[in-house]
């Protein structure tokens, strides 16, 4: 855990927390907040806007419109005001060391919404349609992702290439590399998106979005089982893409060369991937923690295991490329219909919080 919650703050401190800072010329108190601000810029990457409002009607205006719309009587308040990443309202002077507190969360997605003022926090409740997904639903979610057909067609191209080129434990060397950056791509890719989630306050209109792309690719999965057309956008590699792929392994022949295809891949690889990933973002969205962090690492775990296990097998002459190709083809409509399944129960544990929020 120690080890994921550097990997954490490496990744938030390249993020900027939002700071709108309203003062008056001459007032002290204003001065020694932004004095506090200038010794903690670094360490918290501040974006700071500062409003003066004292000789700025337009600035003092809309600061009491910010009082109002946070429930404040602009009458009891004041400068310093400050607004943090547009939820948390702090009212005059409050001690350094809270500030780093409020800093601290907020770079964590922990920014409540609500203000602070006489040295108590008034939060304001909000209505939240993301919860705390389950592991089973979870690890459901990467089992769709990890079984869908393309994904394993890439990792047998690529395995194909380096064994007649260069043998088996090159071979399995290349599916370990091959698989380890596609889990760094992806970890990343997910969590710049839970923060920019996050830090844009959409936690819920991307999570009611994601709730019907849920019922349509539950839908389209399923009918892929009954009406199984190659290359359907929704559910594999699009046909067009499948050329370009070719291309890209075919040039694996090098660790970089495998390592430059497998970013490229990753790529390729969201039209048929992106969407239970998607739907365990929405579940993850309201703020960027440790549960969450671990949730993401166990996400992509389940996502690679196939193409581990793949490399694996191959390696030990467990299976070869052509019995590996063969099963997919095989069993590819039932692979649909059992990803669809698991996304219709997806999409349900989702309508029901989106009727929890509507009052149903």
């Amino acid at each position: 855990m120690r080890l994921a919650f550097l990997v954490l703050m490496l990744f938030t401190i390249s993020y900027s927390l939002d700071v709108l800072f309203y003062y008056g010329q001459g007032c002290s108190h204003c001065a020694k907040t932004e004095a506090v601000f200038n010794s903690i810029n670094s360490t918290y990457n501040l974006s700071i806007i500062s409003k003066e409002i004292y000789q700025n009607s337009d600035n003092r205006r809309e600061m009491f419109e910010l009082y109002t719309n946070f429930s404040q009587d602009p009458n009891l308040g004041g400068v310093p005001t400050t607004l943090v990443n547009q939820k948390l309202l702090v009212i005059g002077e409050i001690p350094k060391e809270t500030w780093e507190v409020i800093f601290q969360n907020c770079s964590l997605g922990d920014c409540p919404k609500g203000v602070y003022a006489n040295g108590m926090f008034n939060v304001i409740e909000e209505k939240d349609v993301s919860s705390s997904i389950t592991l089973p639903a979870l690890i459901g979610a990467a089992l769709v992702d990890s079984i869908n057909p393309c994904t394993i067609a890439v990792m047998v191209m690529l395995l194909g290439v380096v064994l007649v080129n260069d043998g088996k434990k090159r071979a399995f060397i290349s599916g370990l590399l091959f698989s380890g950056v596609i889990f760094v791509v992806y970890f990343f890719m997910g969590l710049g998106i839970l923060k920019t989630l996050a830090s844009a306050d959409l936690t819920n209109i991307f999570y009611l979005v994601i709730t019907l792309v849920a019922l349509i690719l539950a839908i389209f999965e399923i009918k892929s089982y009954f009406e199984y057309k190659p290359g359907f956008f929704a559910v594999e590699m699009p046909m067009f893409l499948r050329p370009y792929t070719k291309q890209i392994i075919a040039g694996a022949t090098s660790y970089p060369g495998v390592t430059f295809a497998a970013l490229l891949c990753s790529l390729f690889l969201l039209p048929c991937s992106s969407g239970p990933y998607l739907i365990v973002l929405s579940l993850l969205a309201k703020s960027v923690t440790l549960q969450v962090l671990f949730y993401l690492l166990l996400y992509n775990l389940v996502f690679v295991l196939p193409m581990v296990v793949i490399a694996f097998a191959v390696y030990l002459g467990k299976t070869s490329i052509s019995q590996i190709q063969n099963l997919k083809d095989k069993y590819i409509r039932q692979v649909h219909l059992i990803s669809g399944l698991i996304l219709l129960v997806l999409f349900l544990l989702m309508l029901q919080q989106t009727l929890t929020l509507l009052g149903f």
